[in-house]
């Protein structure tokens, strides 16, 4: 396993087959296994499959952030406009008001 991976993969031995399983380090010490796969009959199956699954894992991580902070914008936009929307119809509201309290009955 590489050093100062935020994700890998590593393969480990177990009895008479491979592990592989994709990792995530969520601190200097602690690591949290994403995805697993067991029943390997050799390293380097277990190797490539560790490759394969980590290169879709990635692809698939970057493209949901990419999502989120799409939606983070488009969300922080509506919340500007409604913000403003909100300040216009309470600038109307005093000024009608306003009229209203200058007029005699």
């Amino acid at each position: 396993m590489t050093i100062n991976k935020k994700y890998d993969y590593r393969v480990l031995q177990e009895k008479k087959h491979w592990i592989a399983e994709i990792t995530r380090r969520v601190t200097s010490k602690k690591i949290v296994v994403s995805k697993r796969q067991d029943g390997f009959a050799t390293e380097i199956d277990a190797k490539a499959w560790g490759e394969k699954q980590l290169t879709f894992f990635l692809e698939n991580l970057t493209k949901r952030n990419k999502h989120d902070f799409e939606q983070h914008l488009k969300n922080k936009k509506n919340k500007a406009l409604r913000e403003k929307a909100y300040e216009q119809k309470k600038k109307d509201l005093e000024a009608t008001e306003s009229e209203n309290e200058d007029t005699p009955p």
